[in-house]
């Protein structure tokens, strides 16, 4: 939270006259979200995560006015909410100005739960001849991907724009990294001088790899300039990038116990999955429609990255032949529900009855072999 603009109105006030303080306070968070994972088991399922992200909102507790000199008339707002990333919220301080004329600071204090309190001063001229010191002023607005998936390389648009009222004089940006995140563009930046309202634009390009871990990866910048009196400002800013994790499926291998299959005959058909992304596949189940009798349906379960599992189907074959068959792969991630198709086939041969031929052949022979015997014997006893 910041306080992103202050006004008095009138501009100048006189000894014991009354005005107004507007006072706008800024959530500059693009995003913010809390995950959390919860796993369990199912009996006869296996184990089941269920990933959730919550939007995380700024709670202003308090907002007040200090006096510092001046007379606050209406100077406090309790709980004044939650702003979320990216809003703004304008509040109103009624002051008088003391009898004595000059240059007065009041300050706006804001109280954030959960976070540092802000102090902000605000110049006001009660009937001064010196004006209040005009100064520059740097804000950055930011244009980021709305997710990045490891492994891809991804751009960062900023744009410094001087809303103060004086020239800032050598502006610099420096970009710091990590080892998640390796900057492929220059990570310093230097400029003469910005004139008031003017504004400079930069392209960032960073790159990831596989093994960045998901969730907000921070961006930290650190910005310094000079006023037109010398003084040195210096400030930091942090650009966050939400990395998500995304599962691909593919087959690792296909086997069927029995290697040779035959018509008539059960066998076990196993397909290794394997999962070749970079976000957890939860909840996989693979289908097939082969016009066999078994099961169809395997639920596999979760599939990490870089690992297998295998679907078991018991079946029994079906007529002989070249037999096309569709497996059908359904998955989560942390980009929804999927489903990945392939077309497939497996062979099944005919019925070997040679075996039973042969023993029917060598019965007949032994039954012929033994009427020959018992006639000879007979003609003997004759």
């Amino acid at each position: 939270m910041i306080v992103s603009n202050a006004t008095l109105t009138p501009q100048v006030l006189m000894p014991g006259d009354e005005g107004t303080i507007t006072v706008t306070l800024t959530n500059t968070a693009k995003e913010a979200v809390r995950t959390s994972s919860d796993t369990s088991t199912e009996p006869g399922t296996g184990t089941r995560t269920e990933t959730t992200s919550t939007a995380i909102n700024a709670y202003v507790e308090s907002v007040s006015l200090k006096g510092k000199g001046l007379q606050v008339l209406n100077g406090a707002y309790g709980q004044v909410g939650e702003v979320g990333p990216g809003q703004s919220v304008t509040l109103t301080f009624l002051v008088r100005a003391p009898a004595e004329e000059g240059i007065y600071f009041p300050e706006v204090w804001v109280r954030v739960q959960g976070a540092r309190s802000v102090k902000f001063p605000v110049p006001v001229n009660v009937n001064s001849a010196y004006a209040v010191i005009k100064r520059p002023a740097i804000t950055v607005a930011r244009t980021v991907p709305d997710q990045v998936i490891p492994g891809e390389s991804f751009s960062l648009g900023l744009v410094l724009t001087n809303v103060g009222g004086a020239r800032a004089r050598d502006l610099s940006v420096q970009v710091s990294t990590n080892d998640s995140l390796v900057s492929l563009t220059p990570e310093h930046y230097y400029f003469e001088s910005l004139e008031p309202g003017e504004e400079v634009g930069l392209n960032l390009t960073f790159s990831t790899d596989r093994k960045t871990p998901t969730g907000v990866q921070q961006v930290p910048l650190a910005l310094a300039y000079r006023a037109p009196d010398t003084t040195r400002t210096n400030m930091t800013e942090t650009v966050g990038v939400q990395v998500k994790g995304q599962a691909q499926m593919g087959i690792a291998s296909l086997s069927t116990d029995p290697p040779r299959l035959a018509s008539g005959n059960p066998f076990t058909l196993i397909i290794r999955i394997e999962n070749t992304g970079t976000d957890d596949a939860n909840s996989v189940r693979a289908t097939i429609d082969l016009p066999f009798e078994g099961n169809k349906e395997a639920f596999v379960g979760t599939i990490e990255p870089d690992n297998d599992a295998p679907a078991v189907f018991l079946l029994r074959a079906g007529e002989a032949g070249d037999r096309p068959y569709r497996l059908t792969v359904t998955y989560q991630d942390d980009w929804g529900e999927h489903v990945v198709e392939e077309n497939l086939a497996l062979t099944v041969e005919a019925t070997d009855r040679s075996g039973l031929l042969i023993a029917l052949a060598v019965l007949v022979v032994a039954a012929a072999a033994v009427v020959l015997w018992m006639r000879r014997r007979k003609n003997e006893e004759e």
